[in-house]
């Protein structure tokens, strides 16, 4: 505590970062061009689609009409691939598995950066063993059949939390980071924090359905509602998030400092809003947060 409380000295660079909004990508001919509008604004000026891109996301797309509900839509796994080809990172840990699709949109990413370079290129987490889509079906089932060539560079750890990073790497040793877990305030948050060590300084974490809070608020105004619920713990982290950060309609990219410990005043501020759980898992969690903070300096 006393650590949190000298950290406090340190003031927050400002309300809210700056956000780049790059719009949908609605069309494969938008992929291009705001791939190129993505690469520049992360700094890879000449950073071009590599040749199969297009053709692995048109067959994603074919896939739409028979794939589970619950994962990312196309519009989200356009910017999911655009950033991870950009940044072109050898490892990649995902925070929330399900069905395995996202991991697996990871990792064809990557190996078409680095070929058949071997090892695991993207570890992914999930608290549950089956899925919640389907309990017949074991957590990140879809793998194999999306990327049969790449599946052994996908590890699946089950019953496991992001705190289980500190058991895959080193500080600072994955490229790039993607939570689309829980969404309630303040798993998010944790989850950030649990990671930071582990993603290199001025590295990249991906958060899913940050306008989710919005877009309930929105349903339960016009009489309709949502069985999963509409939580706001993403949103609140994204647009909070008081550094540099990029979005395109339900998916972002928050980048973090180059100095861990400055993530502390923000968290602490974020961490004033209600929480979204209660009773013990909100004991839990809090415990964690403040250990999470204390961690980062």
């Amino acid at each position: 505590m006393r650590k949190l409380l000298s950290d406090l000295a340190t003031p927050l660079p400002s309300a809210t970062g700056d956000c780049v909004d790059i719009g949908e990508f609605r069309s494969f001919e938008e992929f291009e061009t705001k791939y190129v509008t993505l690469a520049t604004l992360l700094g890879r000026v000449r950073k071009i689609s590599p040749p199969g891109e297009l053709e692995f996301l048109h067959a994603m797309v074919d896939l739409d009409e028979v794939r589970y509900p619950g994962g990312i839509g196309s519009r989200d796994y356009f910017f999911l691939t655009a950033l991870v080809s950009i940044l072109a990172p050898r490892r990649v840990i995902e925070i929330g598995t399900l069905t395995g699709f996202s991991a697996a949109i990871i990792a064809a990413a990557i190996h078409r950066q680095h070929g058949n370079s071997g090892g695991i290129s993207v570890e992914t987490i999930d608290a549950r063993t089956h899925c919640g889509v389907d309990e017949t079906r074991p957590i990140g089932f879809e793998i194999p059949a999306l990327v049969p060539d790449l599946a052994s560079t996908v590890r699946v750890h089950t019953r496991r939390e992001s705190d289980f990073a500190r058991e895959l790497a080193a500080d600072g040793e994955f490229g790039l980071a993607f939570i689309d877990a829980d969404h309630r305030h303040p798993w998010p948050l944790l989850d950030v924090l649990r990671l930071a060590p582990y993603v290199q300084s001025g590295g990249w974490i991906l958060l899913h359905d940050i306008q989710l809070g919005t877009h309930g608020q929105k349903l339960r105004e016009t009489g309709q509602s949502m069985e999963s619920g509409t939580p706001y713990g993403a949103e609140w982290l994204f647009d909070r998030w008081p550094f540099r950060k990029i979005r395109s309609f339900h998916i972002g990219a928050i980048e973090l400092p180059s100095r861990k410990a400055d993530l502390i005043p923000f968290s602490l501020s974020l961490l004033e809003e209600p929480f979204e759980i209660s009773g013990n898992a909100a004991k839990r969690a809090r415990r964690a947060l403040y250990q999470s903070l204390a961690e980062l300096i």
